[in-house]
């Protein structure tokens, strides 16, 4: 099988998504909020994928656009 790092990567967004999902409301304060940021979040990463380097930690990665954007919106 070819090795892909695109689909790897997008593979371990996906089972980051429930901890990510979590992050966000717990940043938010409310399921509503936390949902769009969480959306807003999974659009960034994936618009600034080529800045992405492979090697780092994408859960460390997806959590500081999730901040960043929270901290953005306030």
């Amino acid at each position: 099988m070819k090795h892909d790092p695109a689909n790897e990567w997008r593979e371990e967004l996906v089972a980051l998504l429930p901890r990510l999902r979590r992050y966000a409301v717990s940043l938010t304060g409310t399921l509503h909020d936390g949902e769009d940021l969480l959306h807003s979040t999974i659009e960034r990463a994936l618009t600034k994928f080529d800045q992405f380097t492979q090697g780092t930690d994408l859960d460390r990665w997806l959590f500081r656009i999730a901040k960043n954007l929270w901290l953005d919106e306030i």
